[in-house]
């Protein structure tokens, strides 16, 4: 019977260092171990699978095709063997557990801090990790394992990531802008009002710039261009509330911004609406801490109970 290779986490722990790192130099400085050694258990582990996994050049060392496709597939193992000793630990009393958890601002700004009080109010002993990105990017965190939990929009579950519920509560992007814009004197507004204006929106290839653009497109008309790039909320409500920006975001991130005193509000524009729906998703490969499993229980409980309310309108 043929024997396949078995991959070794040493082994895949020098692939991921070199990866990262991009050289064997610097890789070697974070590892504590020489070149040689590096280069020794960089090509038992080529010659393992029969393949090359970089390319050496001047500069350092970049992936071949080979070492593209083996990198998620480490980064996960090495990401499970963590959990298996975390684990360990936790049922040796040695640790209590760690969670993982990414979210969209929407989330990060309104329901998850309450679950996260929760969690270590009544575990005292659990350590909490929390990374905010869009929906794109948490699908790519969970997928490699580098978080456990995410919410997010618009997350299509596949091989590595499940779904585990999605709530009624439903609530589109708009267009905001400050509360003194000249804009607000205009009776009504269409979206060829919005093309002459200033913009400040996340990155290109990110969710609500690509929903933002087919906007524009879906009229027949050229996005405006984007005067500012920002991935930080706080910056592009700076920028709306006292600058004179406009923005494309749900109301939820307006935060301190609404009520008495508000800086922001939703611009009334004809025809411009567009619905989200938050969800709760879980790597699908690998086991849960104990202490992800309270936390995902907590987060479940609080997207179920959201409003089953539909806010598209102004």
């Amino acid at each position: 019977m043929k024997r396949h290779p078995v991959l070794n986490l040493r082994e895949l722990q020098v692939f991921q260092a070199v990866v990262e790192c991009g050289s064997l130099g610097k890789a070697s400085e974070v590892l504590n171990l020489t070149q040689p050694a590096l280069t020794r258990i960089l090509k038992r582990l080529e010659e393992q699978l029969g393949v090359a996994l970089f390319d050496r050049h001047a500069h350092g060392m970049s992936l071949t095709p080979y070492g593209r496709a083996l990198e998620p597939h480490a980064s996960l193992m090495l990401s499970e063997s963590g959990h298996a000793v975390r684990a360990l630990r936790e049922m040796q009393g040695l640790e209590r557990g760690v969670v993982r958890v990414g979210a969209v601002s929407s989330a990060v700004e309104h329901f998850l801090p309450d679950a996260v009080g929760r969690l270590t109010e009544r575990h005292p002993g659990v350590q909490v990790h929390i990374v905010e990105g869009l929906s794109d990017e948490l699908a790519v965190w969970l997928a490699k394992g580098d978080i456990d939990l995410a919410i997010g929009f618009s997350m299509p579950a596949d091989d590595a990531i499940s779904l585990v519920s999605e709530s009624e509560w439903q609530e589109g992007c708009h267009v905001v802008a400050a509360m003194d814009h000249p804009l607000r004197a205009r009776p009504s507004l269409t979206l060829a009002d919005l093309a002459g204006q200033r913009w400040v929106l996340v990155p290109r290839k990110m969710g609500p710039r690509e929903e933002w653009q087919q906007l524009f497109w879906s009229q027949r008309m050229a996005p405006p261009p984007v005067a500012v790039e920002a991935r930080s909320t706080s910056t592009i409500r700076a920028l709306v509330a006292r600058c004179g920006f406009l923005s494309w975001m749900p109301r939820l991130l307006l935060g301190e911004c609404q009520g008495p005193s508000r800086a922001i509000e939703v611009l009334p524009v004809e025809g411009v609406a567009s619905v989200r729906t938050f969800a709760l998703f879980q790597r699908r490969h690998g086991t849960l801490s104990p202490a992800t499993v309270r936390l995902r229980d907590d987060l479940l409980a609080s997207i179920r109970a959201l409003p089953s309310a539909v806010r598209t309108g102004p």
